[in-house]
């Protein structure tokens, strides 16, 4: 989605739709990286016509250090072009949550954009 492209843009991190995946120029995951994916629904109807669509994304931050300056970027970024936070989640309390099969930490989000059709 291009709008979360844009978002994102500026903060430094790599951002991919769907996940990541390993090219022969970067066989590894960079230390830090975004994925997302969307979902878009029907928000609101006039006379039987769509008028606005809301599209909710599914963004993950997967970094091998410390998350929590790269989160505040990211909600900076994404509360700047638009998107409602409907949900964080780093699924361990008070510290990110740290998979150790890959060994990184994670942070997840619901993001909301609401358009009105035109």
């Amino acid at each position: 989605m291009k709008q979360v492209q844009l978002a994102l843009a500026g903060i430094g991190i790599p951002v991919f739709a769907g996940t990541w995946r390993a090219t022969p120029g970067q066989p590894t995951p960079p230390a830090q990286y975004l994925v997302y994916s969307t979902v878009t629904t029907e928000d609101s109807h006039h006379d039987d016509h769509v008028i606005a669509y809301k599209t909710f994304v599914y963004l993950n931050l997967w970094s091998t250090s410390d998350p929590t300056a790269a989160a505040a970027l990211i909600r900076s970024a994404m509360g700047t072009a638009g998107f409602a936070m409907i949900e964080e989640s780093n699924r361990s309390g008070s510290q990110p949550a740290y998979d150790a099969k890959t060994r990184q930490f994670t942070i997840q989000w619901t993001w909301c954009l609401r358009e009105e059709v035109t």
